[in-house]
Protein backbone atom coordinates (compact mmCIF):
# COMPACT_ATOMS: atom_id res chain seq x y z
CA UNK A 1 0.00 0.00 0.00
CA UNK A 2 1.35 3.16 -1.23
CA UNK A 3 1.16 6.22 1.11
CA UNK A 4 -0.87 9.55 -0.02
CA UNK A 5 2.33 11.46 0.42
CA UNK A 6 5.22 11.98 -1.13
CA UNK A 7 9.17 13.90 -0.31
CA UNK A 8 9.13 17.26 -0.78
CA UNK A 9 11.06 18.56 -3.68
CA UNK A 10 12.44 21.31 -4.19
CA UNK A 11 9.03 22.70 -6.64
CA UNK A 12 6.89 21.97 -3.90
CA UNK A 13 8.93 24.49 -1.39
CA UNK A 14 9.40 27.24 -4.11
CA UNK A 15 6.01 27.01 -6.03
CA UNK A 16 3.55 25.64 -3.39
CA UNK A 17 0.57 27.88 -2.71
CA UNK A 18 -0.11 28.57 0.94
CA UNK A 19 -3.29 29.57 2.44
CA UNK A 20 -3.70 32.89 3.84
CA UNK A 21 -6.17 32.66 7.09
CA UNK A 22 -9.26 35.00 8.60
CA UNK A 23 -6.55 35.76 11.57
CA UNK A 24 -3.23 36.42 9.17
CA UNK A 25 -5.52 38.87 7.04
CA UNK A 26 -6.86 40.57 9.95
CA UNK A 27 -3.40 40.91 11.87
CA UNK A 28 -2.11 42.88 8.44
CA UNK A 29 -5.38 44.39 8.05
CA UNK A 30 -4.85 46.06 11.90
CA UNK A 31 -0.93 46.79 11.16
CA UNK A 32 -1.94 48.67 8.12
CA UNK A 33 -4.89 50.77 9.48
CA UNK A 34 -4.06 50.99 13.04
CA UNK A 35 -1.02 53.18 14.51
CA UNK A 36 0.91 52.46 17.11
CA UNK A 37 3.86 54.28 16.71
CA UNK A 38 2.61 56.09 19.87
CA UNK A 39 4.31 52.90 22.06
CA UNK A 40 7.56 54.12 20.80
CA UNK A 41 7.47 57.10 23.23
CA UNK A 42 7.02 54.80 26.11
CA UNK A 43 9.85 52.42 24.98
CA UNK A 44 11.95 55.60 25.17
CA UNK A 45 10.10 56.79 28.92
CA UNK A 46 10.78 53.02 30.12
CA UNK A 47 14.29 53.03 28.87
CA UNK A 48 16.17 56.39 28.99
CA UNK A 49 19.30 54.68 28.43
CA UNK A 50 21.15 52.83 26.79
CA UNK A 51 23.51 50.85 29.02
CA UNK A 52 23.40 47.45 29.85
CA UNK A 53 21.56 44.41 28.35
CA UNK A 54 19.54 45.47 25.53
CA UNK A 55 15.48 45.63 26.65
CA UNK A 56 13.06 44.05 24.89
CA UNK A 57 11.35 46.90 22.30
CA UNK A 58 8.24 47.95 23.65
CA UNK A 59 6.51 48.25 20.82
CA UNK A 60 6.46 44.20 20.12
CA UNK A 61 5.63 43.68 23.93
CA UNK A 62 2.55 45.92 23.57
CA UNK A 63 1.46 44.04 20.20
CA UNK A 64 1.85 40.85 22.48
CA UNK A 65 -0.41 42.30 24.80
CA UNK A 66 -2.45 43.34 21.95
CA UNK A 67 -2.99 39.84 20.71
CA UNK A 68 -3.90 38.82 24.25
CA UNK A 69 -6.61 40.36 23.70
CA UNK A 70 -7.62 39.60 20.35
CA UNK A 71 -7.60 36.01 21.08
CA UNK A 72 -8.12 35.42 24.40
CA UNK A 73 -4.31 34.05 25.56
CA UNK A 74 -2.41 33.73 28.81
CA UNK A 75 1.18 34.78 29.16
CA UNK A 76 2.33 31.23 28.44
CA UNK A 77 0.16 30.69 25.68
CA UNK A 78 1.12 33.74 24.41
CA UNK A 79 4.63 32.84 24.14
CA UNK A 80 4.02 29.31 22.83
CA UNK A 81 1.68 30.54 20.21
CA UNK A 82 4.35 33.12 19.03
CA UNK A 83 6.90 30.83 18.27
CA UNK A 84 4.64 28.61 16.78
CA UNK A 85 2.25 30.96 14.61
CA UNK A 86 4.08 32.67 11.18
CA UNK A 87 1.47 35.30 11.16
CA UNK A 88 1.93 36.50 14.97
CA UNK A 89 5.41 36.42 14.22
CA UNK A 90 4.93 38.93 11.17
CA UNK A 91 2.32 40.81 13.26
CA UNK A 92 4.89 41.65 15.91
CA UNK A 93 8.16 41.91 13.34
CA UNK A 94 9.92 39.04 14.27
CA UNK A 95 12.80 37.18 12.31
CA UNK A 96 14.58 34.10 12.70
CA UNK A 97 17.16 36.09 14.22
CA UNK A 98 15.07 38.01 16.76
CA UNK A 99 15.00 36.62 20.64
CA UNK A 100 10.90 36.19 21.40
CA UNK A 101 9.77 37.35 24.49
CA UNK A 102 9.38 35.02 27.56
CA UNK A 103 6.18 34.89 29.23
CA UNK A 104 7.65 36.18 32.55
CA UNK A 105 8.43 39.26 30.41
CA UNK A 106 5.46 39.57 29.14
CA UNK A 107 4.12 39.33 33.15
CA UNK A 108 6.59 42.28 33.71
CA UNK A 109 5.39 44.55 30.90
CA UNK A 110 1.60 44.25 31.57
CA UNK A 111 1.83 45.16 35.20
CA UNK A 112 4.02 48.25 33.94
CA UNK A 113 0.67 48.68 31.83
CA UNK A 114 -1.28 48.67 34.83
CA UNK A 115 1.02 51.22 36.96
CA UNK A 116 1.28 53.64 34.33
CA UNK A 117 -2.53 53.66 33.52
CA UNK A 118 -1.75 52.93 30.24
CA UNK A 119 -4.82 50.73 29.33
CA UNK A 120 -6.64 54.53 29.45
CA UNK A 121 -4.20 55.95 27.21
CA UNK A 122 -4.73 52.99 24.39
CA UNK A 123 -8.67 53.25 25.17
CA UNK A 124 -8.72 57.29 24.30
CA UNK A 125 -5.87 56.82 21.42
CA UNK A 126 -8.16 54.39 19.24
CA UNK A 127 -10.92 56.28 19.65
CA UNK A 128 -9.50 59.12 18.74
CA UNK A 129 -8.06 57.13 15.84
CA UNK A 130 -11.70 56.18 14.94
CA UNK A 131 -12.97 59.67 15.19
CA UNK A 132 -10.87 60.35 12.70
CA UNK A 133 -11.55 57.95 10.26
CA UNK A 134 -15.15 59.11 11.28
CA UNK A 135 -16.32 56.25 12.20
CA UNK A 136 -17.56 57.06 16.16
CA UNK A 137 -20.40 59.67 16.18
CA UNK A 138 -21.93 61.67 18.88
CA UNK A 139 -25.10 61.30 19.85
CA UNK A 140 -27.79 58.45 21.77
CA UNK A 141 -25.79 55.93 23.91
CA UNK A 142 -26.88 52.81 25.07
CA UNK A 143 -26.06 51.74 28.77
CA UNK A 144 -25.57 48.09 30.31
CA UNK A 145 -22.92 45.08 32.80
CA UNK A 146 -21.90 42.34 32.64
CA UNK A 147 -20.22 40.26 34.81
CA UNK A 148 -17.26 38.72 35.03
CA UNK A 149 -16.47 35.63 37.20
CA UNK A 150 -13.07 35.17 38.97
CA UNK A 151 -12.29 31.68 40.62
CA UNK A 152 -13.84 31.57 44.96
CA UNK A 153 -10.57 30.44 46.28
CA UNK A 154 -10.48 27.95 49.04
CA UNK A 155 -9.23 27.81 52.76
CA UNK A 156 -5.95 27.46 54.18
CA UNK A 157 -4.98 25.25 56.71
CA UNK A 158 -4.64 28.43 58.72
CA UNK A 159 -8.11 29.79 58.06
CA UNK A 160 -7.33 32.37 55.87
CA UNK A 161 -8.16 32.30 52.19
CA UNK A 162 -7.22 32.62 48.61
CA UNK A 163 -10.04 34.43 47.59
CA UNK A 164 -9.54 37.65 45.94
CA UNK A 165 -10.63 40.16 48.29
CA UNK A 166 -11.74 42.70 45.89
CA UNK A 167 -14.16 40.25 44.18
CA UNK A 168 -17.64 39.83 45.55
CA UNK A 169 -20.59 37.82 45.19
CA UNK A 170 -23.63 38.74 43.47
CA UNK A 171 -27.20 36.96 42.36
CA UNK A 172 -28.87 36.97 39.17
CA UNK A 173 -31.64 34.59 38.19
CA UNK A 174 -31.40 32.35 41.66
CA UNK A 175 -27.69 32.20 40.82
CA UNK A 176 -24.78 33.09 42.73
CA UNK A 177 -21.30 34.65 41.05
CA UNK A 178 -18.48 36.17 42.47
CA UNK A 179 -16.42 38.20 40.80
CA UNK A 180 -16.67 42.01 39.15
CA UNK A 181 -19.02 43.74 36.62
CA UNK A 182 -17.55 45.90 33.29
CA UNK A 183 -20.08 49.19 32.49
CA UNK A 184 -19.77 49.19 29.23
CA UNK A 185 -21.63 52.36 27.02
CA UNK A 186 -22.17 52.49 23.53
CA UNK A 187 -23.71 53.83 20.30
CA UNK A 188 -26.95 53.14 19.66
CA UNK A 189 -26.24 50.46 16.84
CA UNK A 190 -24.26 48.81 19.56
CA UNK A 191 -21.03 48.70 17.29
CA UNK A 192 -18.48 50.71 19.25
CA UNK A 193 -18.00 50.51 23.05
CA UNK A 194 -17.45 54.58 23.86
CA UNK A 195 -16.56 54.31 27.91
CA UNK A 196 -16.07 51.54 30.31
CA UNK A 197 -16.09 51.55 33.71
CA UNK A 198 -15.48 48.33 35.92
CA UNK A 199 -16.56 47.34 39.91
CA UNK A 200 -17.09 44.79 42.20
CA UNK A 201 -19.92 42.57 41.39
CA UNK A 202 -22.15 43.32 44.49
CA UNK A 203 -22.58 47.30 43.20
CA UNK A 204 -26.05 47.76 41.43
CA UNK A 205 -25.79 48.55 37.64
CA UNK A 206 -27.25 52.30 37.76
CA UNK A 207 -24.62 53.18 40.73
CA UNK A 208 -22.09 53.51 38.20
CA UNK A 209 -24.09 54.77 35.87
CA UNK A 210 -22.94 57.91 35.10
CA UNK A 211 -18.96 56.53 35.06
CA UNK A 212 -19.68 55.73 31.17
CA UNK A 213 -21.81 58.45 30.04
CA UNK A 214 -20.94 62.07 29.39
CA UNK A 215 -23.75 64.19 30.31
CA UNK A 216 -23.84 65.30 26.40
CA UNK A 217 -25.98 61.99 25.07
CA UNK A 218 -29.28 62.79 23.29
CA UNK A 219 -31.15 60.11 24.82
CA UNK A 220 -30.39 57.02 26.73
CA UNK A 221 -31.09 53.66 26.01
CA UNK A 222 -30.91 50.75 29.20
CA UNK A 223 -32.53 47.99 30.56
CA UNK A 224 -34.94 48.12 33.69
CA UNK A 225 -32.64 47.81 36.67
CA UNK A 226 -31.34 51.48 35.57
CA UNK A 227 -35.37 53.10 35.93
CA UNK A 228 -34.99 56.51 37.56
CA UNK A 229 -37.84 58.88 37.95
CA UNK A 230 -36.13 61.95 39.31
CA UNK A 231 -33.75 61.60 36.04
CA UNK A 232 -36.65 60.82 33.77
CA UNK A 233 -37.59 64.49 34.66
CA UNK A 234 -34.61 65.84 34.30
CA UNK A 235 -34.51 64.50 30.57
CA UNK A 236 -37.54 65.73 29.77
CA UNK A 237 -36.75 69.14 30.79
CA UNK A 238 -33.52 68.84 29.37
CA UNK A 239 -35.25 67.38 25.23
CA UNK A 240 -33.46 64.27 25.91
CA UNK A 241 -34.56 61.08 25.29
CA UNK A 242 -35.18 58.59 27.97
CA UNK A 243 -35.19 55.07 26.57
CA UNK A 244 -35.91 52.90 29.96
CA UNK A 245 -37.56 49.84 29.79
CA UNK A 246 -40.79 50.36 32.07
CA UNK A 247 -41.10 47.35 34.56
CA UNK A 248 -44.22 45.88 36.42
CA UNK A 249 -44.85 46.21 39.83
CA UNK A 250 -46.40 44.17 42.45
CA UNK A 251 -50.42 45.67 41.58
CA UNK A 252 -49.50 48.04 38.66
CA UNK A 253 -49.37 45.19 35.77
CA UNK A 254 -47.91 47.26 32.72
CA UNK A 255 -50.84 48.69 30.45
CA UNK A 256 -50.42 47.70 26.74
CA UNK A 257 -48.97 51.06 25.64
CA UNK A 258 -46.14 51.00 27.86
CA UNK A 259 -45.16 46.57 26.34
CA UNK A 260 -45.46 48.27 23.39
CA UNK A 261 -43.02 50.76 24.12
CA UNK A 262 -41.47 48.47 25.72
CA UNK A 263 -40.70 46.28 22.68
CA UNK A 264 -39.47 49.09 20.58
CA UNK A 265 -36.81 50.29 23.27
CA UNK A 266 -35.64 46.68 24.07
CA UNK A 267 -34.96 46.78 19.69
CA UNK A 268 -32.57 49.39 20.12
CA UNK A 269 -31.12 48.47 24.04
CA UNK A 270 -30.86 44.97 23.31
CA UNK A 271 -27.04 45.87 20.54
CA UNK A 272 -25.36 46.51 23.72
CA UNK A 273 -25.81 43.03 24.18
CA UNK A 274 -23.51 42.50 21.02
CA UNK A 275 -20.10 43.63 22.55
CA UNK A 276 -20.48 40.92 25.77
CA UNK A 277 -20.87 37.99 22.70
CA UNK A 278 -18.48 39.28 21.08
CA UNK A 279 -15.67 39.51 24.03
CA UNK A 280 -16.79 36.54 25.83
CA UNK A 281 -17.61 33.60 22.61
CA UNK A 282 -15.07 35.07 19.83
CA UNK A 283 -12.35 36.96 21.68
CA UNK A 284 -12.42 34.63 24.68
CA UNK A 285 -12.41 36.92 27.74
CA UNK A 286 -12.10 35.94 31.16
CA UNK A 287 -10.71 37.50 34.35
CA UNK A 288 -7.47 36.34 34.79
CA UNK A 289 -5.71 38.39 37.72
CA UNK A 290 -6.51 39.13 40.82
CA UNK A 291 -7.94 42.85 42.19
CA UNK A 292 -10.09 45.35 40.94
CA UNK A 293 -7.33 47.49 39.28
CA UNK A 294 -5.70 44.71 37.06
CA UNK A 295 -9.57 43.36 36.53
CA UNK A 296 -10.45 47.13 35.40
CA UNK A 297 -7.16 47.20 32.86
CA UNK A 298 -7.72 44.19 31.11
CA UNK A 299 -11.55 45.23 30.81
CA UNK A 300 -10.35 48.60 29.38
CA UNK A 301 -7.76 46.88 27.42
CA UNK A 302 -10.08 44.14 25.67
CA UNK A 303 -12.56 46.95 25.11
CA UNK A 304 -9.87 48.82 23.35
CA UNK A 305 -9.37 45.62 21.31
CA UNK A 306 -12.66 45.10 20.56
CA UNK A 307 -13.47 48.63 18.93
CA UNK A 308 -10.17 47.56 16.94
CA UNK A 309 -11.61 44.42 15.48
CA UNK A 310 -14.94 45.87 14.77
CA UNK A 311 -13.35 49.16 12.78
CA UNK A 312 -11.40 46.37 11.01
CA UNK A 313 -15.10 45.05 10.13
CA UNK A 314 -16.39 48.09 8.98
CA UNK A 315 -13.79 48.64 6.48
CA UNK A 316 -13.52 45.17 5.02
CA UNK A 317 -16.65 42.88 4.72
CA UNK A 318 -17.19 39.80 6.37
CA UNK A 319 -16.63 37.71 2.94
CA UNK A 320 -13.77 39.60 2.27
CA UNK A 321 -11.72 38.11 5.31
CA UNK A 322 -12.68 34.65 4.54
CA UNK A 323 -9.62 32.00 3.96
CA UNK A 324 -8.05 32.59 0.86
CA UNK A 325 -5.03 31.21 -1.42
CA UNK A 326 -1.89 32.92 -2.13
CA UNK A 327 0.02 31.91 -5.52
Amino acid sequence: MQPNTAPLSFADLSLRKTKVTRIETFLERVDANIDLSFTKQWHAELHPSERGRRAFDTHVLFRITLLQQFFGLSDPQAEQDIHDRSSYQAFLGITADTDIPDETTICRFRKVLVEKGWDRAFFAEVERQLQDHGIIVTGGKSVDATISEVPKGRKREDNTSTRDAEASFTKKNNRSYHGYKGHVSTDTKGKFIRKVFTSTAKDHDSIHEDKVLDGNETGVFEDSAYINKEKKKRFRKEGKFYGVVERATRGRPLTSKQKKRNRQLSSVRCRVEHPFAELKCRMRFRLRYRGLRKADWQFTMVAAAYNVKRFIGQLFPAQAQAVVWRG
